[in-house]
């Protein structure tokens, strides 16, 4: 007798695999090169590194429309602590590190700034400019 998985099991598997392949090509480059743009003090190597990581979440969005799917709880969480992690990682350089020049600070801000503006994109995508409007404000009002 020969199993065969439910087509709900097999596209969620479909789904884990393709978002694994997407970062792990993406973010693999991209941090390698926005860590040597950081340890050389060098623009272009590290705007590259941010570029490959917009590039990865663009490339995770297409893969959740592909899927008809949004982000798992897993995912957000995972997204979430990597960005606390980064934006702390950041600030303790930037105050402890003597060696933390302005091209370093040029960089993490641009960085910043791209990932703040795929969270804004995404939401406007999501939901729409009055949806991400409303959202925000409730969460406000509490």
């Amino acid at each position: 007798m020969i199993l065969t998985p439910e087509p709900d099991a097999v596209r969620s598997i479909e789904k884990r695999l393709a978002v694994v392949t997407n970062w792990g090509f993406f973010a693999s480059f991209g941090m390698c090169s926005l860590l040597s743009g950081f340890s050389g003090a060098q623009w272009w190597l590290g705007l590259l590194g941010y570029a490959a990581l917009v590039a990865g979440f663009i490339g995770h969005l297409i893969i959740n429309r592909v899927f008809d799917t949004g982000f798992t709880g897993g995912e957000i969480s995972f997204g979430l602590v990597a960005f606390g992690v980064s934006a702390l990682s950041f600030i303790g350089s930037w105050l402890f590190d003597p060696g933390f020049g302005s091209v370093n600070l040029g960089i993490g801000l641009v960085g910043f700034a791209a990932m703040t503006t795929c969270l804004v994109a995404y939401l406007v995508i999501k939901y729409g400019l009055r949806g991400s409007y409303v959202m925000i404000h409730s969460l406000r009002g509490r």
